[in-house]
């Protein structure tokens, strides 16, 4: 496996470049955006000691490899709300597959920055028209981060069942700053949501799951607990500790 590092783009230049796929939109909408696609740009470089730089014939590869996968989007120019899901899934799969980036390289915003608003300011717009920050800055819910983030930390957990997570849930479990530094702890709350029967709703009893574990990390450092003492704390059946004499 080759591993590579992309392009950074700084924040100043990314807000250049927010205005010109914004001036676009509003002149031409998605097709005008469709025109701004590009594997380089003059403000944006890879960090000189990251390792194997992915070139722009790379980029190019992985541009191509994304659209075939967003086709059934991309060719009626919309992500409906019941398509969402099913949209960050194939998404994240493929740029996973495809990018075969650092992993240090893809904890930086300015990399996420350049690969979503050079490369794929199309895909974008196409998930997030309305363009918030958020989504199109290299942040933890950037449209390609996020999804890239997902597949990178719960992989098959995605794919094993008719019954998959959920949008409520995935947000719940990546974006509590709590849990999502944990990825052990992500993937355990992840196999106990797909696993859950009760009478409430999933999303539901995510969500309540989600506020216990939260408040458990407060006072408590979870990073070192194994895959069964996570799962007792989930599970509520975790022994007390012993008080001092």
């Amino acid at each position: 496996m080759s591993w590579s590092v992309y392009p950074r783009l700084s924040l100043p230049f990314a807000r250049v470049r927010i205005g010109e796929i914004a001036s676009a939109m509003s002149t031409g909408g998605p097709a005008s955006v469709r025109t701004l696609p590009a594997v380089e740009h003059p403000h944006a470089a890879p960090v000189a000691t990251g390792g194997r730089v992915a070139s722009p014939d790379d980029i190019a590869k992985v541009r191509a490899a994304i659209l075939d996968t967003v086709e059934p989007w991309y060719s009626v120019g919309m992500v409906s709300r019941p398509q969402a899901a099913a949209f960050d899934l194939a998404l994240g799969h493929t740029l996973h597959e495809q990018l075969q980036i650092v992993p240090a390289d893809a904890a930086h915003d300015e990399t996420w920055s350049f690969l979503t608003l050079v490369v794929f300011p199309d895909v974008a717009v196409l998930r997030f028209p309305g363009m918030h920050a958020d989504r199109m800055i290299g942040s933890p819910r950037n449209v390609l981060r996020r999804t890239w983030l997902r597949q990178q930390v719960l992989g098959d957990l995605l794919h094993s069942t008719d019954r998959p997570l959920g949008e409520d849930e995935l947000v719940g479990l990546f974006e509590r700053s709590a849990l999502a530094r944990n990825h052990a702890l992500i993937r355990r709350l992840a196999v106990a949501v797909l696993a859950y029967e009760g009478p409430m709703a999933r999303s539901e009893w995510a969500r309540e799951l989600f506020k216990r574990v939260t408040f458990i990390t407060g006072p408590r450092l979870l990073d070192a607990l194994s895959d069964a003492q996570l799962d007792a704390i989930i599970q509520g059946t975790e022994l007390p500790l012993d008080k001092p004499g």
